[in-house]
C-alpha cells in the first residue's frame, strides 16, 4: 500500500508539473480560451426559447416569417439533406443591434498566405474570434505591428461544432428567406462534418452544401428562389473575381519583392484592381463602395475570407456533379461516414 501510495503522488506530482509547464509556455492561449468560455457561457445563459422572443419583442413581416422557417430547415437538413441532428437554433440571442462576435484575420504581407492560429482540438485556423471588441482590436493592432495585413468583422453566426446547443443571433432575422436559410444550412453543416486543420475544406464545404441545400429548400417558392438566385448572382461574381485576383497578387508580389518601392507598387496594384471591379454587371443593390473601400485598407488579409470559403467551390461543383450526380444527400452522406 506504501508503494502504491507512493507511485499515484509521484504521477501526480508529473500531471501537476506538466500542466504547469503548458500553462507557463500556453499562457496566453489559456487566457484566450477563459475569456472564449466566458463570453459563449454568456450567450448561451442568456438565450430564449424562440416563443418567448416572439412575445417579448414587436417583430417585422420578414422576422416572424423567418423565425417560423427554423423549425421547418432544421428537419429538412436532417430528413433531405442527412444532416447530424442537434438542438442548434432553438433558442434565440438578443443582440440588441449590437455585434457579439468579432473576427480577425491575417496575411503575409508579401505573398497571399494566411496567417493561423493553433487551438486544441481544432487544429490551425485562419481566424480567430473574439467576444470583448477590445480583445479583437487588440489582437489586429498586435498583427499590424508585427507587418502582417490584418481585418477585422464583427460574425453573423458560430458553430460549436455540436458541443453546445448554438442559439439563433438576433440580427439574422433580418436577412431575406433565402440568405437566412443559406445562414442555418451553413452553420448546422458544421456540428455534422469538421476536419481538424482544414479550414479552407471545411469552409467550402459549408458555402457548397448550403447554396445547393437553400436552391433544394426554396424549390416550390419561386418568388422568394428567384429573389436569393439573383442575389447569390452579385456574390458569385465578385467571389470568383476576388478568388482570381488572390492566385495573380502572389505572382505579382514575386515579380516586385526586390524592387525598393514594392509598398507603394502594391498599394497601387490593390487600388487599380478595386476600381477595374467597377467595369462588372453587378445590380445597383450590391454595395460595391463598401468591398472597394475593404480592399485597400485590409489589403491582402480581404482575400483571405475568400481562399477560405470560395477557392474550392468549382472543384466541388465538379464532384458533385461527376461523382455524385447531382445528388446533395449522398454527398452529404458520403462526407458524414468520413
Amino acid at each position: 500500500m506504501i508503494v502504491i501510495g507512493r507511485w499515484i503522488r509521484l504521477c501526480l506530482s508529473f500531471f501537476m508539473a506538466v500542466l504547469l509547464s503548458y500553462s507557463l509556455v500556453h499562457k496566453n492561449l489559456i487566457i484566450y480560451l477563459a475569456y472564449q468560455a466566458k463570453g459563449q457561457l454568456s450567450v448561451i445563459l442568456n438565450t430564449e426559447t424562440i416563443s418567448e422572443y416572439k412575445n417579448k419583442n414587436k417583430l417585422s413581416v420578414l422576422q416572424k416569417s423567418n423565425l417560423q422557417l427554423i423549425k421547418s430547415i432544421r428537419e429538412f437538413s436532417v430528413d433531405s439533406l442527412g444532416y447530424k441532428p442537434t438542438s442548434n437554433f432553438s433558442t434565440i440571442y438578443n443582440q440588441h443591434q449590437a455585434p457579439v462576435l468579432w473576427v480577425v484575420t491575417a496575411s503575409e504581407s508579401f505573398q497571399l498566405k494566411e496567417y493561423f492560429w493553433d487551438f486544441p482540438i481544432l487544429g490551425k485556423l485562419s481566424y480567430k474570434g473574439f467576444f470583448k471588441k477590445e480583445l479583437a482590436v487588440n489582437e489586429f493592432n498586435n498583427l499590424k505591428c508585427k507587418g502582417y495585413d490584418a481585418d477585422i468583422r464583427p460574425a453573423s453566426a458560430w458553430s460549436t461544432l455540436g458541443w453546445f446547443s448554438d442559439p439563433l443571433m438576433s440580427s439574422s432575422l433580418d436577412y431575406s428567406k433565402g440568405r437566412f436559410c443559406n445562414l442555418l444550412f451553413h452553420e448546422l453543416f458544421h456540428a455534422t462534418y469538421y476536419l481538424p486543420n482544414k479550414v479552407n475544406l471545411n469552409e467550402n464545404l459549408a458555402e457548397f452544401i448550403a447554396h445547393k441545400a437553400t436552391i433544394k429548400f426554396l424549390k416550390n417558392d419561386i418568388i422568394n428562389l428567384n429573389y436569393y438566385l439573383a442575389d447569390r448572382y452579385n456574390d458569385s461574381l465578385f467571389e470568383r473575381v476576388m478568388v482570381k485576383k488572390a492566385t495573380a497578387l502572389n505572382l505579382f508580389y514575386d515579380s516586385i519583392k526586390n524592387k525598393a518601392c514594392k509598398n507603394e507598387l502594391k498599394i497601387r496594384e490593390l487600388w487599380q484592381f478595386s476600381k477595374s471591379l467597377e467595369t462588372l454587371n453587378f445590380s445597383k443593390s450590391f454595395n460595391l463602395h463598401k468591398r472597394q473601400k475593404w480592399i485597400n485598407q485590409s489589403k491582402n488579409a480581404y482575400f483571405v475570407d475568400f481562399i477560405q470559403y470560395s477557392s474550392l467551390q468549382d472543384s466541388l461543383e465538379l464532384v458533385f456533379n461527376k461523382i455524385y450526380n447531382g445528388n446533395l444527400l449522398k454527398m452529404v452522406q458520403d462526407l458524414k461516414g468520413k
